[in-house]
Formats: C-alpha cells, structure tokens, sequence
C-alpha cells in the first residue's frame, strides 16, 4: 500500500487517523507541524500527504504550497475546520479538502480515490 505523510499537531486525532489508514494497510509517518512534515518527505518521500490546516511553525496550506513546489502531482488532503481556508488549493485536481469534524473511514475512502493504483 501507499506511504501518507499525516500532519496533524493534536496527538489524539493523529493517533485515531494513523490507527485507520494503518488498518487500510498504509505505512504512516507522522509529524506535528508543516516543518517536520518537510523533513520527513525530504527523508522518506510519501506517496500523499493528510493534513491539518492550522497548526504551529507552519500551516497546512503553507506546507502544501512548499511541497508541491518540489513535488506538483502529489496526492494532497488537506482537513479545515474552516472550509473557506482551502482558497486556490481546492480546485488542485490532486487535492481535496475536507471540513472538520471528519471520519476515519470518510478519510481512508477520499485517500484511496487519489491513490487507487496503490
């Protein structure tokens, strides 16, 4: 299955969406920011990325832009609690935004429509 880069800074919803994606056969590396998130792809590359919008150091729309920077195509989900956030990223082909609060299924669904070869 694929390698999800999942951004999150609450320790709790992390913990439940690295359970559910893990139970879809996924390998998930976890990071608490957008800058460990860089860090971690530039040390083992994901497949996509699932992540938080607001969180300390740096943003997950901020952590999109960067990312895709280096990598256009990868499959991107970004999780809003404030819809409207998504701005431009929403129309991307290869992301999707979802609005808070969301289920671990609803997630592990909407990943494997932007991955469905893996």
């Amino acid at each position: 299955m694929a390698h999800i880069l999942l951004v999150e800074d609450e320790a709790l919803v992390a913990m439940l969406f690295q359970t559910a994606l893990e139970g879809e056969g996924h390998r998930v590396t976890l990071a608490g920011d957008g800058v460990e998130a860089l860090e971690a792809d530039d040390s083992d590359p994901a497949d996509a990325v699932v992540t938080d919008m607001n969180m300390p150091r740096m943003n997950g729309k901020e952590l999109v832009t960067r990312i895709r920077q280096r990598r256009p195509g990868l499959p991107v989900i970004l999780i809003s609690g404030y819809a409207a956030q998504g701005g431009p990223l929403a129309s991307d082909a290869s992301t999707v935004v979802l609005s808070k609060p969301i289920s671990p299924r609803l997630l592990a669904r909407t990943l494997s429509s932007l991955i469905p070869d893996q």
